[in-house]
């Protein structure tokens, strides 16, 4: 599995996003921080600042084989990054990602990704594409650069009606190749949010299938967290699972678990209170 580094000029700001990413995962991604230097003459603990040296003591304290992942703020936080990578030694490094996604978006995108199992690549991609997502989200006008802004393009799989079930109580059993389909209406007082759809992203990745969420005329890679902010599914939307592949009926039938456990929440009676998404 990849694991996570989060560098940040403040110790306060990397023990934020490690908090918050720790929270759409369960803890299932190992995450290290560099943040801060030393300083004997401060009192309030660290000073404003990057260190490498402690850059690569968190490298080296999530290594993986499968890659590691680090995120940057910005400044010294790169310059830092990249002499880490120097002092850990070619061999180390060949596994070693820092990547240029927003500090915050993209330590949430990545660690989702990596808790769904993904490689390296696909994690990185994520990553880069929390930009994307937030800037459609908020209808900015000014345009990205080509290179952000294809990211944010969702690859469009063609809509069947060979096989559908709106039916929530029965598994389907489809012949090869054949593309299922489930409808459900959300029931999420508060629409299908971050913390759902990563536990939508968590329930379906581990499948050999295509899985897409449709709604109205928008289709969206299932597997990637930005595809679903940019759905902006609300209470009482109806959105249609669609799988395709080898394991396509046990992607569907883990969707169809879920949305029945209202994607991880429990919103009776008064209260509102997050159940745990642990698969």
């Amino acid at each position: 599995m990849v694991n996570i580094v989060i560098v940040s000029h403040s110790q306060r700001l990397a023990e934020g996003v490690a908090e918050l990413a720790a929270q759409m995962t369960q803890g299932r991604v190992k995450m290290a921080i560099a943040a801060g230097i030393d300083d004997p003459d401060n009192d309030n603990g660290k000073d404003i600042g990057t260190d490498a040296v402690a850059v690569m003591s968190a490298i080296e304290q999530v290594y993986c084989a499968d890659g590691v992942l680090v995120l940057v703020d910005m400044g010294s936080a790169i310059l830092s990054a990249d002499m880490a990578l120097e002092l850990l030694g070619s061999e180390q490094a060949k596994a070693v990602y820092v990547c240029a996604a927003p500090l915050v978006e993209g330590s949430i995108a990545a660690s989702i990704a990596a808790a769904a199992g993904m490689t390296i690549e696909q994690v990185i991609h994520e990553a880069h594409g929390a930009l994307a997502a937030k800037y459609q989200q908020l209808n900015q006008t000014m345009p990205l650069p080509p290179e952000i802004s294809s990211v944010a393009s969702p690859a469009a799989a063609p809509l069947s009606s060979a096989s559908i079930s709106t039916d929530s109580r029965k598994a389907v059993i489809p012949q090869p190749a054949e593309q299922l389909q489930f409808s459900w209406q959300i029931q999420n007082p508060h629409g299908i949010h971050l913390r759902s759809a990563a536990a939508i992203v968590t329930a379906v990745s581990p499948f050999d299938a295509d899985v897409w969420l449709s709604k109205g005329d928008q289709q969206i890679n299932a597997k990637s967290i930005n595809k679903i902010a940019l759905l902006g599914l609300k209470h009482h939307d109806t959105v249609i699972c669609i799988t395709r592949g080898k394991e396509a009926v046990q992607a569907l039938n883990a969707f169809r678990a879920l949305a029945q456990r209202h994607f991880g929440e429990d919103f009776s009676g008064e209260g509102f209170h997050r159940e745990d998404m642990a698969q």
